[in-house]
């Protein structure tokens, strides 16, 4: 136990220590003199107030340039894991010969200014790197020239490209490790295909937005195609923002739907060849032809926009065809050097009539429309039967008809003899006694003969089926 003795003691010995302070201003407690650069300071006090204030906060009032760097987070101080323990880095008390600044190179862990030197011990020449060649200025505040023109000189070529993308703002990106050495864009939200990988990192990042996802944070960037590339005049407007349902980053072109390449001639049979640009130079986009719907066209655009360029033409165009434009155009254009003989030949009669006479029909709603493909080109498609022989000759017109006059008739394809039986030429009613599209030999060879001597030779079912076996109507002339 503490003696009455003792506790008097202990309190006389505190007194005396507290006016021995009080009159040498602490320094009975010092280590050792103060460095020359704290030599004019004579109170204890002004660096050392424990209950008071910290050691830190006492340091920065005299050296305010520490607080402003502090302040601004800029500079060597403001890169310090622990700036508030200015003592780890700056001990003092080693007398007059002593520098404090000195002292924290001399086992400074340059880890703490988030910089390392892993890759900066020796410069390419193999030769140490000193501080100096960094650090150029009283402030030990890094210069960014000094990366410039140390790696300038290693790699001119590259270092335009790379100061031209990225500016001269080094320890933006790196700290020495290096970080971005081992940097893979596929790692991040948006991995970089086709020609995305061929793009400069500044084509779509600032320095701020490339600074934040170097360094895992979120760039800022919308991950949307319509964040960086404007809809195209061509299709503004008729299309969703989800680029990628009809494009790829391997290119604009070609587009996709569905699926499968966009193709307009395949997708509709019309070329879009002579539909790039309108008649004043100007664009054409989507919109010009799909006023309301992607997949339809609207009835009038055609003439719409042509007659602006060619009223006279179009007017006498669409009275002779009608608005029916694709039946015959399909954009490339099919009727441009159209021959009609290609397809039917006119010549006689049918030279000279319009187009209209023979294109022309009747729509479900009674509307006459001018329809051209599917036209019928044989002579019963336009030419009614006429009375006269109605049910005699059949539909084959062309075999007594031409198209020079209907009158008169010719028998221009008779295959089998008209002098058969060798007497001259027989009349038309021996053969075709009530049409002419059928014949019969049963008027003048006995149909019960002609079956025994068929029969001899062992040929039967022979009716009505003589010029099968007798094209020329000789019996020496037999086809097998």
């Amino acid at each position: 136990m503490l003696s009455a003795t003792g506790l008097v003691m202990t309190v006389l010995v505190l007194v005396v220590l507290a006016v021995v302070y009080w009159r040498t201003g602490g320094q009975m407690f010092s280590p050792g003199p103060l460095a020359f650069a704290h030599a004019d300071v004579e109170d204890c006090a002004s660096c050392h107030q424990p209950f008071d204030h910290t050691q830190a906060e006492l340091c920065v009032e005299c050296h305010t340039e520490i607080q402003t760097e502090l302040t601004l987070n800029e500079g060597l101080h403001a890169r310090l894991r622990s700036p508030d323990q200015c003592r780890d880095c700056h001990p003092d008390h080693r007398g007059t010969d002593f520098d404090p600044r000195a002292a924290a190179l001399t086992n400074f862990d340059h880890e703490l200014t988030f910089f390392s030197l892993a890759h900066h011990g020796l410069d390419y020449e193999s030769v140490v790197i000193e501080c100096a060649v960094c650090h150029r200025g009283d402030d030990f505040e890094p210069e960014q020239g000094a990366c410039v023109d140390c790696h300038t000189g290693h790699d001119p070529v590259f270092m335009a490209a790379h100061q031209a993308d990225f500016e001269a703002d080094c320890q933006a990106c790196h700290d020495g490790a290096d970080t971005m050495a081992d940097f893979n864009h596929a790692t991040t939200q948006f991995p970089l295909t086709g020609a995305h990988t061929e793009a400069a990192c500044m084509d779509c990042h600032s320095s701020a937005s490339l600074i934040a996802g170097i360094a895992g944070e979120s760039s800022g960037l919308a991950l949307q195609c319509a964040a960086c590339h404007a809809e195209p005049a061509l299709h503004a407007g008729l299309f969703q923002s989800t680029c990628e349902d009809c494009h790829s980053t391997n290119g604009w072109t070609p587009a996709r739907m569905s699926g499968v390449v966009f193709d307009h001639f395949a997708e509709s049979g019309f070329s879009l060849a002579h539909h790039e640009f309108d008649f004043d130079g100007s664009l054409m986009d989507c919109r010009a032809c799909h006023v309301e719907s992607l997949r339809e066209v609207a009835g009038t655009v055609c003439e719409t926009c042509h007659t602006a360029a060619a009223p006279d033409f179009m007017a006498a165009h669409t009275s002779d065809f009608g608005l029916a434009c694709v039946e015959c155009h399909d954009g490339v254009d099919s009727m441009v050097g159209f021959d009609h003989n290609a397809v039917f030949v006119l010549d006689g009669s049918h030279d000279d009539l319009a187009c209209s006479s023979c294109h022309v029909s009747v729509s479900p709603s009674g509307e006459t429309v001018h329809t051209f493909a599917g036209t019928p080109s044989d002579c019963a498609g336009c030419h009614a039967e006429p009375d006269i022989h109605a049910g005699l000759f059949g539909l084959n017109c062309a075999s007594c008809h031409n198209t020079f006059a209907w009158a008169p008739a010719a028998l221009t394809s008779h295959t089998f003899p008209l002098n058969h039986g060798g007497e001259g030429e027989i009349a038309c009613s021996v053969c075709h006694a009530t049409t002419f599209t059928q014949y019969t030999c049963d008027r003048c060879h006995e149909p019960g003969e002609m079956a025994e001597d068929h029969a001899d030779e062992d040929i039967f079912d022979i009716a009505g089926r003589c010029v099968d076996c007798h094209p020329t109507g000789r019996e020496d002339e037999v086809e097998n």
